[in-house]
């Protein structure tokens, strides 16, 4: 597996590798204790917590010829600009990421609403 950076310098890609095997997975995201990593085609993506300024659900609407389906990603955002955008499954799983990012790096703007504020 190829590990790209999505900003900052590479980082020693064995430490990478056995960070990603011990991060908790939903789908194709992973976090680990000092990293988010993202699998894209035949490469692992990854960002420092530390690098990350905020984390969002973004849900826009996917229509076909019969309905019109919600789809939602997570964004990323380091120093204000947009730097990925990652398609989840389903709403309980991109809210349960977003607390999980909130419990490993506080100091991330998950601008996430709990169910009693959203209603």
């Amino acid at each position: 597996m190829r590990y790209k950076s999505l900003i900052g310098k590479e980082e020693d890609r064995d430490v990478l590798k056995s960070e990603d095997e011990s991060a908790q997975k939903y789908g194709i995201i992973g976090l680990s204790e000092r990293h988010l990593f993202f699998r894209k085609f035949f490469k692992t993506f990854y960002i420092a917590y530390d690098d990350l300024n905020a984390v969002f659900r973004r849900v826009y609407m996917v229509s076909n010829r019969k309905a019109s389906l919600p789809a939602e990603t997570l964004v990323l955002v380091s120093n204000g600009t947009e730097i990925a955008s990652i398609g989840v499954s389903g709403t309980k799983s991109a809210k349960e990421i977003l607390e999980k990012i909130k419990e490993k790096a506080p100091h991330i703007d998950t601008k996430f609403k709990g169910e009693s504020e959203a209603k």
